[in-house]
């Protein structure tokens, strides 16, 4: 009896340390397969970050707002402030319309003044051409050519009257020294009694437009000999 004793708490104790060393391995396993499922999921990440991709994080959600509870007065008020908006919001819608339409009728008018801007002075140069129809036919009926000569003359100074009236005057040139800013040289000349570059002639009139310059007179100008310039300067 007591060797089968023996012998049976010896299996007993064998069973037991075979099932310990089987229950560590068992446990040993499960932790290995935690790691390596851990270790997977940081991979995972990792190759998720270094491609761009953003790892899903759960975003906390904000709270509910509660609703608002507002007075009579209050409502009243909005209702108001919101009439109010529409008011302000359409009369600005108006103003901006009534600009618009304003640029429109501006440009409008401003391209009929710039066409008719000349009717006036027109006007004025047709009576004129009126003249010279009288003096043609005066000159076809008449063979005195110096009352001819007279009546252009005539008509010639009433059409610098009109060029006057409009601000337009004649460049003055005669004797006068040479100034690049109103008249063009087009010529010189050997002139040892004037002063040098003095104008001695004039071949087409310049004219000014209220002191500024449309048409520049086109002349001749004196020129002196380098002896007769150094003698005046002597």
């Amino acid at each position: 009896m007591s060797k089968r004793q023996n012998n049976q708490d010896k299996e007993n104790v064998n069973a037991e340390q075979s099932n310990s060393m089987k229950g560590d391995k068992d446990q040993v396993n499960i932790e290995r397969s935690q790691e390596n499922s851990e270790l997977e999921t940081d991979t995972n990440a990792n190759i998720k970050m270094e491609n761009g991709e953003e790892t899903e994080q759960e975003e906390p959600q904000d709270d509910v707002a509660a609703p608002i509870d507002l007075t009579k007065e209050e409502i009243v008020e909005l209702k108001k402030k919101a009439e109010e908006r529409d008011t302000y919001l359409d009369q600005l819608l108006r103003t901006k319309a009534e600009f618009m339409n304003y640029q429109k009728r501006m440009v409008k008018e401003n391209e009929s003044t710039s066409q008719f801007a000349v009717q006036s002075l027109i006007l004025d140069f047709l009576s004129e051409l009126d003249n010279f129809d009288r003096a043609l036919k005066l000159a076809d009926n008449s063979k005195n050519f110096d009352k001819f000569v007279e009546g252009i003359k005539l008509i010639e100074e009433q059409l610098f009257k009109v060029l006057g009236k409009y601000g337009v005057e004649p460049i003055e040139t005669a004797g006068k020294a040479f100034d690049p800013n109103l008249h063009e040289a087009v010529m010189e000349e050997e002139n040892n009694e004037v002063p040098h570059h003095t104008i001695i002639d004039e071949f087409q009139r310049g004219f000014l437009l209220k002191e500024r310059v449309i048409r520049p007179s086109k002349v001749k100008v004196s020129k002196r000999d380098i002896e007769e310039e150094e003698k005046s300067d002597e």
